[in-house]
């Protein structure tokens, strides 16, 4: 198994690995919009994705990374957005690979932690990650407003 860095010669096996994800995650089928995501991503520099290839080159999973920087500490750090394993490779340990070597990289640039979410409902991946020593936040409240466009907001008097 290989884990590669991925830059845009991977864009084609990224945007359908992320498509996959999307229609995992009950979005519309859209390799169009995925390709020109990852594309966009990656010449902005404003992810870093990382691919798991087999011995002969198949793709078996990718995880997409967004930098951000903790001002308690004072440090960088990185959300995991994105994690997915294609169907006829889970449960296998390929996430908890690339989970580990995600792990490896961040510690060895500095980085404070990695953080991620999960669907309260995927109890796989809540199992994977407090088996690797994550820990599931109890201290603190997320919220979300979610913004739309300058119409719709428009529309309901905001």
């Amino acid at each position: 198994m290989q884990i590669t860095e991925c830059n845009e010669t991977h864009l084609e096996v990224l945007a359908g690995l992320f498509n996959d994800y999307r229609i995992f995650y009950e979005q519309p089928d859209d390799l169009p919009a995925a390709r020109a995501f990852i594309r966009q991503n990656l010449v902005e520099q404003r992810s870093r994705l990382f691919l798991l290839v087999d011995d002969r080159g198949e793709p078996l999973a990718f995880s997409q990374l967004y930098p951000a920087v903790c001002s308690l500490a004072m440090r960088p750090y990185y959300y995991l957005s994105d994690l997915y394993v294609r169907e006829p490779f889970r449960k296998k340990g390929y996430a908890r690979y690339l989970m580990n070597h995600l792990t490896d990289v961040f510690a060895r640039e500095g980085a404070q932690r990695l953080t991620l979410d999960t669907a309260t409902t995927n109890r796989i991946a809540q199992s994977l990650y407090e088996s690797l020593g994550y820990e599931r936040e109890e201290v603190y409240i997320t919220y979300h407003q979610l913004l739309g466009s300058a119409a719709e907001r428009a529309e309901s008097g905001r």
